[in-house]
């Protein structure tokens, strides 16, 4: 009886191979770091997007429960438990709606601010400190480069992919 063939592996993966499962662990380890950091000053990660979003929401900071539910990831019931949490803590306020009078919107506080802002800054400085400490300052401006490239290139296939067919 003779042995079978050996499959013909190669002893390298092509890099397209490798790209997904390197981006996966870096993205695993990036994202429990910080998670921790915004855990640690009391508030859950779709907490930190929604504060983050309403920083980032123009000279009012004031966003409609949908816009704010889209930009923070959650369902719908989770935004009014969610929502309901962060006004308990005082880091948003709900106002009326000007253009509305049947609605109301969200509008971050000031003390929400503040610490969206110590958030964001401490993820960056730890972030610039874990990257930093392996890749090179231009490595680092290179490959947030490549990945909004990829990232802009991966959204727009899934847009076109998403149309109708003519």
């Amino acid at each position: 009886m003779s042995e079978p063939d050996e499959p013909n592996w190669r002893t390298k993966p092509p890099p397209e191979a490798r790209i997904v499962p390197g981006l996966f662990r870096s993205r695993n380890y990036i994202w429990d770091n910080d998670h921790r950091i915004v855990e640690s000053h009391g508030v859950t990660w779709s907490q930190f997007l929604a504060l983050s979003s309403l920083r980032a929401a123009g000279r009012d900071r004031t966003m409609s429960p949908t816009e704010l539910y889209t930009a923070a990831q959650v369902t719908s019931g989770g935004m009014t438990k969610m929502m309901h949490a962060l006004r308990e803590a005082e880091l948003i306020e709900r106002i009326d709606n000007p253009e509305d009078g049947r609605s109301r919107l969200v509008r971050i506080t000031p003390k929400g601010a503040r610490l969206a802002e110590q958030i964001v800054e401490e993820l960056i400085a730890t972030n610039k400190l874990l990257i930093g400490g392996i890749l090179e300052t231009e490595e680092v401006e290179e490959l947030a480069r490549l990945l909004h490239k990829l990232s802009s290139g991966l959204q727009n296939r899934k847009k076109e992919a998403l149309r109708p067919k003519s």
